[in-house]
C-alpha cells in the first residue's frame, strides 16, 4: 500500500486533464485552479519520477507513460465512483443531489440563486462534484449542466441558458472610439469562446458587415476568463449576457451592440434516462427551469 500517491486528489486531477488535455479544462471541472493543476501533476510525476505530459502550445500531450498510467487508473476511478455512490444510496441518498457542473455558471448564476431552493426545501442537500468521465454521467453524480448543442444519446435533456451571445466591452475601451453602427466593433480586438468558433464571423454576417479579419479574434476555454480580460479592457466579447449582469448593472461592463448572435449551443441540464431519477431530483429541476425561464438571457 505504501506505494500509493499520498492523496487521490492528484489522481483525480491527472484524470481530467488526461480527458481534457488542458490544465483550465480539468480545473474548470474539479473547481480549482490552472496553478492548483499544474502543482498536483508536478506533485504526481515526482512521485512516480517520470514526466506524464508533454507541454505544447496549445495544452497538454500524454507521454506513453502518462498513456499507460492513465488506462490503468481509470478502470479504478470508476469502481470508486460505483462504491461511492452504492454507499450513499444506503445512507438516504435520495434527498441529496450530486451536480456537476461548469465553475463559471455555478460561480455566477446557479449558487447565487441556491439560498432560495435551500429556504424552500431545507431537506434536500445540493452539493457539487467533479465529473469522471465526459461522455456518460458518472455513478456519483444525479445530474450535470452541460455546455454544448444539447444532443446526448441516453439522457434527459433540458435546455437551461446561454444560445443568445451578445457583444460585452468595458465603457472605457469604447469611450474613446463609440459604436454606433455594427461595423464599428471592427476597430476592436475579438474575443469569443473556443467551443464557438466563428461566432463573430456569424454575428458580422448577420448584419451584413464585410472586412471581418479572424486574425483580430482571441480564443478563449472559458467564459469566467473571457469576463476578466473584458473587464481589463482587452478586447470586445461575445458572451451569454446573463453571465456578467451584475457588471452590466454595476455598470462595470456594457452592451457594445444589443443585437445579440442567436447560436444552438448553450447549458443544459442533463440525466441518464435509464436511471430512477428521486422525487428530490424532479424538485431541484423544475425549481431550475423555472430559475432559467426568469433569467434574462
Amino acid at each position: 500500500m505504501q506505494l500509493l500517491p499520498h492523496s487521490l486528489t492528484a489522481i483525480r486531477v491527472f484524470d481530467a486533464a488526461a480527458r481534457h488535455l488542458s490544465c483550465s479544462r480539468a480545473g474548470d471541472e474539479l473547481f480549482l485552479t490552472q496553478s492548483a493543476v499544474s502543482k498536483q501533476l508536478q506533485s504526481l510525476e515526482e512521485y512516480l519520477g517520470t514526466s506524464l505530459f508533454i507541454r505544447v502550445h496549445q495544452g497538454l500531450e500524454l507521454t506513453d507513460a502518462g498513456k499507460v498510467y492513465w488506462e490503468a487508473i481509470r478502470p479504478a476511478l470508476l469502481m470508486l465512483a460505483d462504491a461511492t455512490a452504492k454507499v450513499r444510496s444506503l445512507q438516504g441518498g435520495d434527498t441529496t443531489i450530486s451536480l456537476g457542473m461548469p465553475a463559471t455558471l455555478g460561480q455566477r448564476w446557479l449558487i447565487p440563486r441556491l439560498a432560495d431552493f435551500n429556504s424552500a426545501h431545507p431537506g434536500i442537500l445540493v452539493q457539487f462534484m467533479p465529473r469522471l468521465t465526459s461522455d456518460t454521467i458518472s455513478a456519483t453524480l444525479n445530474a450535470e449542466i452541460r455546455f454544448g448543442r444539447g444532443h446526448w444519446p441516453g439522457m434527459h435533456v433540458h435546455y437551461l441558458l446561454g444560445r443568445e451571445l451578445y457583444p460585452i466591452s468595458s465603457p472605457s475601451l469604447i469611450s474613446q472610439k463609440p459604436i454606433k453602427h455594427p461595423a464599428d466593433i471592427l476597430e476592436y480586438r475579438l474575443m469569443e469562446h473556443v467551443q464557438l468558433p466563428q461566432s463573430w464571423e456569424h454575428w458580422f454576417s448577420g448584419h451584413s458587415v464585410s472586412g471581418y479579419d479572424m486574425r483580430r479574434t482571441q480564443q478563449y476555454e472559458q467564459f469566467s476568463v473571457m469576463i476578466t480580460a473584458t473587464l481589463a479592457g482587452l478586447g470586445i466579447g461575445l458572451m451569454p449576457r446573463f453571465l456578467v449582469e451584475d457588471e452590466l448593472r454595476r455598470r462595470k461592463l456594457t452592451l457594445a451592440s444589443k443585437d445579440a448572435l442567436k447560436t444552438d449551443c448553450g447549458y443544459y441540464l442533463v440525466y441518464p434516462k435509464d436511471r430512477s431519477q428521486s422525487p428530490a431530483l424532479k424538485t431541484f429541476v423544475q425549481w431550475l427551469l423555472e430559475e432559467s425561464s426568469r433569467t434574462h438571457v
